[in-house]
C-alpha cells in the first residue's frame, strides 16, 4: 500500500509540474538582494487583485505582465494582544512589539497599463539561487522581538522577456437604436469587464489585450449583445450536455435572492466554463434615498459555471449593464448580433438599424 502511495504521490507531483509555466523573472529583495532565475505560480489561480476604487476581483495572466511592484501603504510595531473574552472588544496587550506591513501593488501590464490595487497573496516556485518559494503578500507580520528589517519581501518582479506590445483599440458607431448610453465588454480570457469611452454615436475600448471580447451596448431604447463560447484557455470542458439549460435553470434561482424576477436568456461554453446571460429586474428599490415610483432596477449579467460531477456550481459573476429605469422610461428590447460575440481588438463595429435588416435576433423586451 505504501509503495501505491508513493507512486501515486509522485505521479501527481510529475502531473504538476508539468501543468506549470516556467516564467524567467529578476527580482529585487527588501534586504537589496538581487534574484534571477524563474518563477510558475503554485497552484491554478492566476495573480488576482481588487482595483483601487472596485469591490470586483480582476484576474491577470503572467504573460500580460512586465512587472510587479509592492508599495508600502503602512507599517508599524505593534504589540501582541487578545481578547479578554470572546465576543468582547476589550484586549489584553502582552510585552514585546513586532512588524506589520501593509502593501498595495502595481502592476504593469504588457499594454502598458498600470493596475493598481490589492492582490489575493500569490504563492511561486522559484529555480534560480535562492529560496525554492516566493511569495506575494498583501501583508508581512513578524515575530515578536523583531524589526522592520527582519521581513524579506519581494519588492518588484520583472520578467525579463516580456516587452510591451503594441495595443489596437476596439471601436464602432450605433445608428437608428437610439441615444448610446453605455458599452462594456468581457475579457473572455481574462474574465474581466472593460468599459468603453463614448462620444456621441461612437464607443472606443483603449489598451486592451490580446484575445476576444463579449460586447453589450445599451441606448435609451435597446439593448445589443452577443455572447460567445469563449473562455479562459485553461478551461476547456466537454461539451455541454442537452439538459444543461434546464439543469441550470433549477439552480440558477438559488444564486440570488436580492431580485425579485430574474430569467436565464443564453447559454454558451463547456463543462468546465459555461456562460448564462441573465436578466434581473426589481421593483422595490430607492434612488439617492427616494423610492423609484414606477421604475424599476434591472442588470444583464453574463454568470460562469462548471459541472462538477452532476451538479452545476456557480464561479463568477459579471454584471454587463445596469441600469436604475425611471417610471415612464422606454422599456428596451434586447437583441442579440453575431458581430458582438468574441470580437478581437483591432475590429471596428457598425451597428445600423437601416441596413441590420435581419442581423440581429430579438430575445424579449426588458420589462
Amino acid at each position: 500500500m505504501t509503495k501505491i502511495l508513493t507512486i501515486m504521490f509522485s505521479m501527481l507531483l510529475a502531473a504538476t509540474a508539468s501543468a506549470e509555466e516556467w516564467h524567467k523573472a529578476d527580482i529585487e529583495m527588501s534586504d537589496g538582494k538581487m534574484l534571477s532565475g524563474e518563477l510558475a505560480i503554485l497552484g491554478s489561480r492566476p495573480l488576482t487583485m481588487i482595483p483601487a476604487g472596485s469591490s470586483y476581483e480582476r484576474k491577470i495572466l503572467l504573460d500580460d505582465i512586465i512587472s510587479i511592484s509592492q508599495i508600502i501603504e503602512k507599517q508599524e510595531m505593534n504589540k501582541p494582544w487578545k481578547y479578554k473574552e470572546d465576543g468582547k472588544v476589550d484586549k489584553i496587550y502582552f510585552e514585546g512589539t513586532y512588524p506589520f506591513m501593509n502593501f498595495g501593488t502595481e502592476v504593469l501590464l504588457t499594454s502598458g497599463q498600470i493596475a493598481r490595487g490589492h492582490i489575493i497573496s500569490l504563492p511561486f516556485r522559484f529555480k534560480g539561487g535562492g529560496p525554492k518559494k516566493i511569495f506575494l503578500n498583501k501583508q508581512e507580520k513578524g515575530e515578536v522581538g523583531q524589526t522592520m528589517s527582519d521581513l524579506i519581501y519581494p519588492v518588484k518582479i520583472t520578467f525579463t522577456e516580456r516587452h510591451g506590445i503594441p495595443t489596437v483599440p476596439l471601436s464602432g458607431t450605433v445608428e437608428g437604436y437610439g441615444k448610446l448610453l453605455k458599452v462594456s465588454a468581457l475579457d473572455n480570457q481574462r474574465e474581466t469587464v472593460c468599459f468603453a469611452t463614448i462620444k456621441n454615436n461612437s464607443f472606443e475600448f483603449r489598451n486592451l489585450l490580446p484575445g476576444t471580447y463579449d460586447v453589450f451596448i445599451l441606448t435609451d431604447s435597446y439593448v445589443l449583445a452577443g455572447m460567445s463560447g469563449d473562455g479562459p484557455e485553461n478551461l476547456k470542458g466537454s461539451p455541454l450536455p442537452e439538459s444543461a439549460m434546464t439543469e441550470l435553470k433549477k439552480v440558477f434561482p438559488l444564486a440570488d435572492d436580492f431580485f425579485n424576477d430574474r430569467w436565464i436568456l443564453d447559454l454558451a461554453g463547456n463543462t468546465s466554463f459555461a456562460k448564462t446571460m441573465a436578466y434581473f429586474r426589481r421593483a422595490d428599490v430607492y434612488n439617492a434615498k427616494k423610492h423609484l415610483n414606477g421604475g424599476f432596477l434591472w442588470h444583464l449579467d453574463i454568470w460562469s459555471w462548471h459541472l462538477a460531477g452532476s451538479e452545476w456550481k456557480i464561479d463568477r459573476r459579471y454584471i454587463m449593464l445596469r441600469h436604475k429605469q425611471q417610471g415612464g422610461e422606454m422599456n428596451r428590447k434586447l437583441i442579440m448580433f453575431k458581430q458582438l460575440e468574441a470580437v478581437k481588438p483591432g475590429t471596428e463595429i457598425n451597428l445600423n438599424a437601416e441596413q441590420d435588416g435581419n442581423a440581429g435576433k430579438f430575445i424579449r423586451n426588458l420589462n
